[in-house]
């Protein structure tokens, strides 16, 4: 018989938490031959970034967080997992107790030493059930990546199929920030050709804030030119056609999480634009995760001219993340650092793709952690 996992979601970040709540549930669709119930508090989200999710093999309910739902006619699950620490209706929380059903908190993706730690640790609640911390992450000891079982031969026949640039293509996916501006400014002054595709409406409406762009710019026509920049507005396109719009750039710069995965998956040079947190606290996790990719280039011989390569990347990083603001001289320095090594960088996320893909996926590590705790 499949088994029956019911799932909930409440967003809070745009589209960051729906997206990785749905890419899950269509995972265990395709890994368990599940039966996958997904509660939502906001249908809007879901409709953009997955048109036809309503006639998905996934059973979609509308839900608020600290309502009871109906599950009268609901089969008893096997496994309930709550994403990002959402609270559970209390009627679904004592039917857990009831039939000891597996309780998992799916968590934020980190790569910091406490993520690691704690993942797959038990957490007593008070009515007895034990529910358990699942820690997304980047080494064996945790609990994997989500990723299709065919998103390596996808790209690979993606990369067969289309030439590469002419022009030096830029991704640019971030939230607002006066640095786009100050970035775009130092680009210009290299007079060397880029192209920027710009998802969102998030990085234009910084440039037109920070007088970079005028305010008619991209809003009659997609394409806008200054100096050596073509800048080109992207229209917002469904996930499942988001690895494309990646696999067509030579660098990205990249937020959210579920998007931050997929960059990794390029294997494309990229940087994170991390979401920011009260009292700078994402800083340490952008930080933890940037010694994965370097320590693991440090073990390599490929990377004998890394350490100046890494000194620019990261100086240019955390000005993009808040941690520091660099004088233009500077900054230019790194950045054209950063250009001059694109082959080091290409190379870099190239090896970091690959260790990740010759490690198990979420879904395999999930199968296991049930199979022990099931038996």
């Amino acid at each position: 018989m499949n088994p029956h996992f019911w799932l909930f979601c409440t967003v809070i970040d745009n589209f960051g938490d729906v997206g990785v709540a749905w890419r899950l549930a269509q995972a265990l669709v395709r890994k368990f031959d599940a039966t996958v119930h997904l509660w939502l508090d906001d249908f809007s989200a879901l409709q953009k970034i997955a048109p036809d999710a309503a006639q998905s093999v996934v059973q979609l309910h509308a839900w608020q967080e600290g309502q009871e739902i109906d599950i009268s006619q609901l089969e008893i699950p096997q496994l309930v997992i709550e994403t990002f620490a959402c609270t559970l209706p209390e009627n679904v929380v004592t039917l857990m107790a009831k039939h000891r059903i597996l309780w998992l908190n799916w968590e934020y993706l980190s790569a910091e030493d406490w993520a690691v730690r704690t993942h797959a640790m038990p957490s007593l609640q008070r009515n007895g059930a034990s529910k358990y911390f699942w820690q997304m992450g980047f080494l064996p000891e945790t609990g994997g990546l989500l990723r299709e079982e065919d998103l390596m031969t996808r790209a690979n026949h993606y990369s067969q199929h289309h030439a590469e640039n002419t022009d030096l293509t830029l991704f640019l996916f971030g939230y607002q920030s006066p640095v786009w501006a100050k970035w775009l400014r130092i680009w210009q002054q290299f007079q060397r050709p880029l192209t920027l595709h710009l998802a969102d409406n998030k990085i234009i409406n910084s440039l037109k804030a920070q007088q970079f762009l005028p305010e008619h710019a991209l809003i009659e026509s997609d394409v806008y030119h200054s100096g050596c920049l073509k800048l080109c507005r992207l229209p917002f396109v469904p996930q499942q056609q988001f690895d494309e719009l990646l696999w067509q750039a030579d660098i990205l710069m990249i937020r959210g999480e579920d998007s931050f995965v997929r960059a990794q998956y390029a294997g494309k040079p990229f940087m994170w634009h991390i979401y920011p947190q009260q009292e700078q606290a994402h800083l340490e996790k952008l930080a933890a995760f940037w010694r994965l990719p370097f320590h693991l280039a440090q073990n390599n011989p490929v990377f004998t001219e890394i350490k100046t390569f890494q000194a620019a990347f990261l100086a240019l990083s955390d000005e993009l993340n808040g941690a520091q603001i660099l004088d233009e001289k500077t900054c230019a320095q790194n950045w054209q650092t950063l250009f001059d090594g694109l082959p080091i960088w290409r190379l870099l996320a190239q090896n970091w793709r690959d260790y990740l893909w010759q490690q198990s996926d979420a879904m395999t590590r999930l199968a296991t952690f049930l199979a022990e705790k099931t038996k």
